[in-house]
C-alpha cells in the first residue's frame, strides 16, 4: 500500500543518494491497470510498470505490491528519483520558473540517458540497502530481469 509515510521514507532515502532536494509536496501516485497504463505510455501494449510525466505525477500498474514487495517498492523508487529530478532541474530554470505551471523541460538524449541511468542506480542502491541479506538481495535483482538497455545517442 502506498502512504504518506512510505512516500516521504522513500524521497528522504533518495535525497541521501543523490544530494536532491525533497520537494515540498509529494507526487500525485495514480495506480491503473497495467494495459491502461500501457495505452497511455506506449499507445500499444507494452511492459511499463511505472512512469513519472512531464508534469510530474507518477502513474504505477495497480498489480504491484508496493510498500510489501521490495522489488515493487523499488519501481516507485525509480520514478520517484524521476519526480525529484524534475523538482531539481526545474529549480534552475528560468522559464519554469518565472511560469510555475508545470515541471516539464525537453530533454536531450543524453539528458535523458542521464536520468534514467541515475533513477536506475538509486533503485539498486535502495534494494542492496533495504535488503536484508546479500542473498535475498541477489534474488530482488533476478526477480527484476534483465539490465535496463539505454537508447545510444
Amino acid at each position: 500500500m502506498i502512504t504518506a509515510k512510505l512516500i516521504a521514507s522513500l524521497l528522504t532515502a533518495i535525497s541521501g543518494y543523490t544530494g536532491y532536494a525533497i520537494p515540498v509536496v509529494a507526487p500525485e501516485i495514480i495506480a491503473i491497470p497495467q494495459s491502461e497504463l500501457a495505452e497511455q505510455v506506449c499507445s500499444r501494449p507494452c511492459g511499463v510498470l511505472a512512469f513519472t510525466t512531464p508534469e510530474g505525477r507518477i502513474l504505477v500498474d495497480d498489480s504491484l505490491h508496493i510498500g510489501t514487495d521490495p522489488v515493487a517498492t523499488s519501481i516507485l523508487v525509480h520514478e520517484l528519483t524521476h519526480f525529484m529530478q524534475l523538482h531539481a532541474h526545474a529549480k534552475h530554470d528560468p522559464h519554469t520558473a518565472s511560469r510555475g505551471a508545470t515541471l516539464h523541460l525537453p530533454l536531450d538524449c543524453q539528458d535523458w540517458s542521464a536520468r534514467e541511468s541515475e533513477a536506475y542506480h538509486v533503485q539498486l542502491q535502495w534494494l542492496r540497502d533495504t535488503a536484508p541479506t546479500i542473498r535475498e538481495f541477489s534474488l530482488e535483482l533476478s526477480r527484476l530481469g534483465a539490465r535496463p538497455v539505454f537508447k545510444a545517442c
